[in-house]
C-alpha cells in the first residue's frame, strides 16, 4: 500500500484546508516542529480508514476544532497493487464517505464494506479504537508513545500470520485443529478442577462433599456408641462413689479431731493477747530512744553547720575583690573598642558614598550608550521593514493554482487551435520586386506569409492577378476557434497580469522565493530587537519603537566617567573588613563586660549566700542549746536506752508462748473440715441425681441400636471414597493430559515460530549482535536472550522496548508482504530514546526496509534524521 496524498479539512487544529502531496514508494520522513499537527494527521489517516462516517462518538466529536461548529473532512489517495484509489469521508454534518478506484465507486456503507475487504480490517466497536479490529495497518500505524511498549499483534494480523506459518511450516499444534482438542480436554478438566488453582469443581465436588459427609456421619455414630459405652461405665463409678462417701459423712474420728482443733484455737488465742501487749510497751521505749537520739543529733549538725558557714563566709570574700576589679577593667576596654567601632563606620560610610557617586555616573553613561545603540537598532530595524514590506507584497503577487491551471489549458487550447489552423490553411508566401505592390481582395498588402481560408485574389500590381482556392472541406470555422482561443487565453493573461504561462510559474517561483526570504527575515527583525535590561527595553520591534520615540530627537552627549570602580570597590571592601574587625573586638569587648558583671553578681550572691547562711547556723545552734546542753541529753539518751531493753526481753518471752499454736492454721483447718462435710453432703445430693440420669439413658439408647447405625455409616463412607478415588483419577488423567498437549504445544510453537524468529532475528543481530528473541503464544515478544541470560521485556529499558517494539513489527510486515497484504508503516515520532548509535542503527534498518514498503516517519526532530537519504515533505 503506497499512500500518494493526504487532505485534511476542520480537523482539530486544521482549520482551513491542508493539503499534503510528494508521498514516495520508499522512505519519507515530515519533519515539523512541535504543536504543527504531525500526530494530528496520523490521527486523521485512522479516522479516514477506521471509523465509520456516521459515528457521533467522543472520538469523532473531538476531531471537530475547539469552538467551531463544522463537519470534519479527510480525503487519501492511495496505491494498492498498481490501483490508484481516493477515499474522501465527512463527519458529523452531512455525514458522507466516497471510495473511488480500480472497481468503480461507492458510498455509505457500500463504501466501508468495501474498504474493509480491500485493506484486510473488520468493522470494530464504532468509536475507531478496537485495535482487535484494525488489521495490518492498525499493528503498523503506530501513534506517538505506543511503541515504548512491546504489545502483542492484533487478532486480525495473529490469524493472518498463523495461516502463513502453517503453510510455510505445516505444524498441527498450534492450529486450529490442536486448539479445538486441547479446549475439549480443558473443558472436561474444567467440568472437575479449576484449571489456576486445581480447586475441585463439579462432580468431583460434590464426590468430595458425599465422602465429607460420609466421614461426618461416620464420626458421629462412633460418638454415639462411644457415648453409650462411656453412660455405662459411668454409672457403675457413680454408684461406687456414693458408697465410699455416705461412709466417710458417718466417721466418729472425724467429730473428735474437730473439738480437739477448737480447744487448741482458744489456747492460741489468750498467747497471742500476751505477746501483742508486750510488743506496744517496746514499740513505746524505742520511740523515747529515738527521740533522745535526734535530740544528739541535731546538736552535732548545728554545731558543724555554723562551722561550715563560716568557712565559706571567708572563702566568698576573696573572689568578691577580684570581680570587682575585673569588672571595672572591662568597662574601660568596651569603651575604648566602641570609640574605635564608630571611627571605622564614619570611614566605611564615606567611602561608600563615594562609591555610590561612581555608580551613579556609570549608570547615566550606560542609559545613554544603551539609548545610543537601541537609536542605531531603530534605524536597521527600519532597513529590514522597507524590506519586509517589499517581500510582502512580492509574496502577496502569487497566482492561484487552479488560475495558473486554468491558464495552462487556455495556452494549451490555443496552441491546438492554432496546429489545426495550420493544418487547415494554405500558405502564400509572397515577394516583391522595387517598386512592385500588392492588394489581397482589394485591399493592401504588404509581403509576407499569407494564410488563406477561402478563394482569395493577389493583385500584383499592373503585372495581373492570381486566385489562390484551398482545398475542399476547409471552414472558416477554424479561424473562428484559432480566434477564440487566443481571445481567451490573451484575456487571462491581461486578468494575472503576464504574458505567458510560464511567467505565471515563474512569478509563483518569486513568490515563494519572496516568502522564504520573509521568513528569513522576520526571524533577523526578531533578533535585531533582542531588548536590553540595562536601559529597561523589553525584546521585540515594537518595544524597540516606543523607547526610541519616547527618547525625542536630541540625545544628550554625556562623557565617559573617569572612576575607577572595582578600585573603590575595594577601598569599601577594605573599610567594611576593618569595621567588622572593630565590631568584633568591640563585640567580644561587650562579652567580656557582661561576663565580668555577670561573674561580680554571682560572687556577691555567692557572699550573700554565706552571709545568710552564717546568721541562719547561728539560730539553729541557739535553738538547739535551749532545749539543753550536750551532757543532760547524753543522759537522758542511757536511761531511753536501758528502759528499751527490759521491754524487748519481756516481750521476747511472751513471742516463745505464742510459738507452740499458730491461730489462723487452727482456723483454717476448722474451716476444711466444716467444707469437707459441707461438700461431701452436695457430692451424695449430685451422685444420687447422676446415677438416675444415667440409668436412664442406659434404658434409652440401649433401644436405638448405636452399634448398627455405626456399621451402616461405615459402608456408606467406604462406597463415597470409592466413587471419589474414581473422579480423581478421572481427573488426574486429564491434567497429565493438559499438560502433555502444553509441552506438545510448546515445542511445536518453537517450530511455529521459528520462520517469525528468523524474520526478526536478522534486525535483531543489527542491533543486539548474539541475542534471541522468544515469542508467545500470541505472538507477542516475551523476551529477549544475551549471553545466556533471559530477560523479560517488562524489565529491558524503555528505549530497548521501543526499538524491538518497531523491530517486531517490521518482521510480522515481511511475513504480512509474502502472504500480499496491503502494508504500509508510520511512525509518530520514534526512537525517542534511542542513544545515538543505535539510532543510526535503526534508521539504516528502516532505510532497508523501505525498500520493500512504504515508510512515513513523522518527527520533530531533525537533527537525529539529517543523516537518513529519504524524501522530506513540509507541512505547508
Amino acid at each position: 500500500m503506497i499512500i500518494r496524498n493526504l487532505e485534511v479539512a476542520n480537523f482539530r487544529k486544521f482549520r482551513d484546508p491542508l493539503r499534503i502531496e510528494g508521498f514516495t514508494d520508499g522512505l519519507n520522513i515530515v519533519v515539523e516542529p512541535n504543536e504543527t499537527g504531525k500526530s494530528t494527521l496520523l490521527e486523521a489517516l485512522r479516522a479516514a480508514f477506521f471509523v465509520r462516517y456516521s459515528a457521533k462518538t467522543e472520538l469523532v466529536r473531538s476531531y471537530v476544532p475547539i469552538g467551531d461548529d463544522v463537519a470534519p473532512r479527510v480525503s487519501v489517495g492511495f496505491h494498492i497493487g498498481g490501483d490508484a484509489w481516493t477515499l474522501e469521508k465527512q463527519f458529523m454534518k452531512s455525514a458522507s464517505v466516497r471510495l473511488a478506484g480500480a472497481s468503480g465507486r461507492k458510498e455509505s456503507d457500500a463504501a466501508e464494506e468495501a474498504l474493509q475487504e480491500l485493506l484486510g480490517f473488520e468493522r470494530g466497536n464504532n468509536r475507531g479504537t478496537d485495535p482487535e479490529t484494525r488489521g495490518p495497518l492498525g499493528l503498523l500505524w503506530v501513534e506517538q508513545a505506543t511503541a515504548l511498549a512491546v504489545e502483542n499483534p492484533n487478532r486480525i494480523v495473529r490469524d493472518t500470520v498463523r495461516g502463513v506459518l502453517e503453510a510455510e511450516v505445516g505444524a498441527v499444534t498450534g492450529g486450529r485443529r490442536f486448539d479445538a482438542i486441547r479446549s475439549s480436554v480443558e473443558t472436561a478438566y474444567s467440568a472437575l478442577r479449576t484449571p489456576s488453582t486445581g480447586k475441585s469443581r463439579g462432580d468431583l465436588a460434590a464426590a468430595e462433599a458425599r465422602l465429607a459427609d460420609a466421614i461426618a456421619a461416620r464420626q458421629s455414630a462412633e460418638t454415639v456408641y462411644r457415648d453409650y459405652e462411656s453412660t455405662l461405665a459411668d454409672l457403675e463409678t457413680a454408684k461406687s462413689r456414693l458408697k465410699i462417701l455416705e461412709r466417710d459423712l458417718v466417721d466418729p474420728e472425724a467429730v473428735e479431731q474437730r473439738r480437739k482443733l477448737e480447744n487448741d484455737l482458744k489456747t492460741a488465742e489468750t498467747a497471742a493477747l500476751r505477746y501483742s501487749a508486750a510488743e506496744a510497751l517496746f514499740g513505746q521505749a524505742d520511740a523515747i530512744v529515738n527521740t533522745a537520739s535526734a535530740a544528739v543529733q541535731r546538736l552535732d549538725a548545728a554545731e558543724e553547720r555554723a562551722k561550715s558557714a563560716g568557712r565559706k563566709l571567708e572563702s566568698a570574700k576573696v573572689p568578691l575583690e577580684e570581680a570587682r576589679s575585673a569588672l571595672d577593667m572591662a568597662v574601660e576596654a568596651e569603651k575604648r573598642l566602641r570609640l574605635a567601632l564608630e571611627e571605622a563606620r564614619r570611614d566605611t560610610e564615606g567611602r561608600e558614598v563615594t562609591l555610590t557617586g561612581a555608580r551613579d555616573r556609570a549608570r547615566v553613561y550606560a542609559s545613554a550608550s544603551g539609548a545610543s545603540r537601541a537609536v542605531d537598532a531603530r534605524r536597521t530595524l527600519s532597513e529590514l521593514e522597507g524590506r519586509q514590506k517589499e517581500l510582502e507584497e512580492a509574496s502577496a503577487n502569487r497566482i492561484g493554482a487552479g488560475e495558473l491551471k486554468t491558464v495552462a489549458e487556455l495556452e494549451l487550447a490555443a496552441i491546438q487551435a492554432r496546429a489545426r489552423f495550420e493544418a487547415g490553411a494554405v500558405r502564400v508566401e509572397v515577394e516583391l520586386g522595387e517598386g512592385s505592390t500588392l492588394r489581397i481582395d482589394g485591399e493592401a498588402a504588404d509581403a509576407g506569409n499569407v494564410e488563406v481560408l477561402k478563394a482569395t485574389r493577389f493583385e500584383l500590381g499592373t503585372a495581373g492577378s492570381v486566385v489562390v482556392r484551398p482545398p475542399e472541406g476547409s471552414s472558416l470555422s477554424i479561424e473562428a476557434d484559432l480566434v477564440a482561443a487566443e481571445g481567451e487565453r490573451d484575456a487571462a493573461f491581461r486578468r494575472l497580469g503576464i504574458r505567458s504561462h510560464s511567467e505565471g510559474i515563474t512569478r509563483n517561483e518569486r513568490a515563494a522565493a519572496a516568502e522564504r526570504e520573509l521568513a528569513a527575515l522576520r526571524k533577523q527583525i526578531a533578533s535585531a530587537c533582542p531588548g536590553d535590561a540595562s536601559i529597561s527595553l523589553a525584546p521585540g520591534a515594537d518595544a524597540l519603537k516606543a523607547f526610541v520615540a519616547s527618547l525625542g530627537e536630541d540625545l544628550a552627549d554625556v562623557v565617559a566617567p573617569t572612576d575607577d570602580i572595582v578600585a573603590l570597590e575595594g577601598e569599601v571592601t577594605k573599610a567594611k573588613l576593618l569595621e567588622a574587625t572593630a565590631s568584633g573586638r568591640r563585640e567580644d569587648a561587650r562579652e567580656a563586660l557582661s561576663e565580668a558583671e555577670r561573674a561580680k553578681a554571682t560572687a556577691e550572691a555567692d557572699h550573700g549566700s554565706a552571709l545568710r547562711e552564717m546568721e541562719a547556723a547561728g539560730v539553729d545552734l541557739q535553738a538547739v542549746l535551749d532545749a539543753g546542753d550536750r551532757e543532760k541529753l547524753a543522759a537522758a539518751l542511757q536511761e531511753a536506752q536501758r528502759d528499751r531493753t527490759a521491754k524487748f526481753e519481756a516481750a521476747e518471752k511472751a513471742r516463745v508462748g505464742t510459738d507452740a499454736f499458730d491461730p489462723e492454721a487452727i482456723r483454717r483447718r476448722i474451716e476444711n473440715s466444716d467444707r469437707a462435710a459441707r461438700r461431701a453432703g452436695e457430692e451424695r445430693l449430685e451422685l444420687t441425681a447422676s446415677i438416675a440420669a444415667l440409668e436412664a439413658a442406659v434404658t434409652r439408647e440401649g433401644t436405638s441400636g448405636p452399634a448398627g447405625r455405626l456399621a451402616e455409616a461405615r459402608e456408606d463412607e467406604e462406597a463415597s471414597a470409592a466413587s471419589l478415588e474414581r473422579l480423581r483419577r478421572e481427573a488426574d488423567t486429564l491434567d497429565m493430559l493438559r499438560k502433555a498437549l502444553t509441552q506438545a504445544a510448546d515445542e511445536a510453537s518453537r517450530t511455529f515460530l521459528a520462520p517469525v524468529t528468523a524474520r526478526a532475528g536478522r534486525y535483531i543481530q543489527q542491533l543486539l549482535p548474539g541475542s534471541d528473541l522468544s515469542f508467545n503464544e500470541e505472538l507477542g515478544l516475551a523476551g529477549v536472550s544475551r549471553a545466556g541470560i533471559d530477560e523479560a521485556c517488562g524489565d529491558l529499558s524503555r528505549g530497548t522496548q521501543e526499538q524491538l517494539a518497531i523491530l517486531t513489527r517490521l518482521a510480522f510486515a515481511d511475513l504480512l508482504l509474502e502472504d500480499g497484504a496491503p502494508i504500509s508503516l508510520i511512525l509518530d515520532d520514534p526512537l525517542v530514546y534511542s542513544d545515538d548509535t543505535r539510532l543510526e542503527t535503526m534508521t539504516d534498518i528502516l532505510q532497508e526496509a523501505s525498500k520493500r514498503m512504504q515508510v512515513i516517519l513523522l518527527t520533530c526532530r531533525s537533527k537525529a534524521f539529517r543523516h537518513v537519504d529519504a524524501n522530506r515533505i513540509v507541512l505547508r
